[in-house]
């Protein structure tokens, strides 16, 4: 079945793999090292790209501009209704909706209702409160002590089948901080921004991992292990090590299975995920009136409702429509960069809206189904730009990527 696999692989993808061996290797080598110790046994692979050096009020600066540039855009429609108009167009392909029943546009609408209750809220208070501040300002201190618990460069350890999993410490400091706002804010709006901010930040450190790690597989996927330094059986080691820093800290079992399986674990995940997204496609092949470019393990090219867009073929639209989502739209290049804008407020506001707990999380999920595993997929995309040396589409699609600490 591998083999089957390595063929389909190769068939759809002849165009990348016939890019020169040694530009190959150079661009690899410019993002990631190896670090061997005195045998010459492969430890540790690094993404020279990773920063590991940022200052956290970045962050909610950028939150609080974000917040109060959607409050400028709310303000200026005023009554006519083009700030609503504006986002529910984000949803639309072509002349149609994606995803016509009830409950998408339902919940469309929720999102729209999320966003406009910035209004009247008074931002600049809550982030100029000296409370809030230094809560925020311990809990960055904590959560970046935490994230270099590990070096952050390192994305794989082929040598150490629980490296990832047993060094997952971060949800502690998350639940302090949560602890802490409870005690130490006293209004509601506070609260809630607060809550937002620790549980995202600590999400976007983590994923960014995942992010490199998937750029990493798109050039393991095209690439001859001796092109890049490896041998074939330190390729393997190379996906298990990233499988396994994907394992929840509550799955032990899941930890115990990649020990017992170590040089496969990972081979055995991505073939496994590639079969899962090509089924997908076929699936759905009827809903695109073009068919083009297999990019690589995880992104086709295709022409849905008259719009050329990418499509991730590893994660759907969104809860309700499991379609592959749409990566990228050639014809309306901003579309999901102001989409993921617009939803990654979107779970604050919905915090602000007076609906029973039950509902909000449902909302929520919708909201985070649209976008949080997308994005970190589209790793995947920057290594086929890079590697076919698109200068244009490497900044589109890593401006999609909403993640200051890149």
């Amino acid at each position: 079945m591998r083999n089957l696999m390595l063929a389909l692989m190769l068939l759809v993808s002849s165009n990348i793999l016939a890019t020169n061996p040694n530009s190959i290797n150079e661009k690899f080598n410019n993002r990631f090292s190896f670090e061997r110790d005195d045998s010459g046994k492969l430890i540790a692979v690094r993404d020279r790209t990773i920063r590991t050096k940022f200052k956290f009020k970045d962050y909610v600066e950028y939150i609080k501009n974000s917040i109060l540039n959607e409050q400028a855009l709310m303000s200026q429609s005023g009554l006519t209704g083009n700030y609503e108009a504006e986002v529910e167009g984000l949803f639309e392909t072509g002349h149609n909706f994606l995803g016509n029943d009830f409950q998408t546009q339902k919940n469309v609408k929720r999102v729209v209702s999320s966003m406009r209750a910035f209004e009247g809220i008074d931002f600049n208070a809550i982030f100029a409160d000296k409370e809030f501040n230094n809560l925020i300002e311990e809990f960055g201190s904590k959560v970046k002590e935490a994230f270099y618990y590990i070096d952050p460069t390192i994305i794989a350890k082929p040598d150490n089948a629980t490296f990832f999993y047993r060094k997952n410490v971060t949800y502690k400091v998350v639940n302090w901080a949560l602890n802490q706002a409870r005690k130490r804010l006293s209004t509601v709006p506070a609260l809630n921004t607060a809550f937002y901010i620790i549980t995202e930040t600590e999400k976007l450190f983590r994923t960014r991992r995942y992010y490199h790690q998937n750029l990493l597989l798109h050039y393991l996927e095209f690439s001859a292990p001796t092109d890049l330094g490896l041998t074939k059986e330190e390729v393997d080691l190379v996906y298990s090590s990233i499988y396994e820093s994907r394992i929840d800290w509550i799955a032990f079992w899941e930890s115990n299975s990649a020990k017992l399986n170590w040089p496969r674990y990972g081979t055995a995940n991505f073939y496994s995920k590639f079969r899962t997204a090509t089924n997908r496609f076929r699936s759905y092949r009827s809903k695109y009136s073009e068919i083009g470019e297999r990019i690589n393990y995880s992104f086709q090219e295709v022409t849905l409702d008259g719009e050329r867009v990418i499509v991730n073929l590893f994660d759907g639209n969104h809860t309700f429509d499991k379609s592959p989502a749409i990566a990228y739209s050639y014809d309306r290049p901003n579309r999901v960069k102001r989409l993921r804008s617009v939803l990654t407020l979107a779970g604050l506001g919905l915090s602000f809206v007076p609906l029973p707990s039950i509902i909000k999380d449902n909302v929520d999920g919708f909201i985070k189904s649209y976008y949080k595993q997308q994005q970190i997929t589209e790793g995947a995309l920057i290594g086929y730009f890079e590697m076919n040396d698109d200068d244009y589409m490497l900044r589109e699609i890593r401006s999609q990527y909403i993640n200051p600490f890149m």
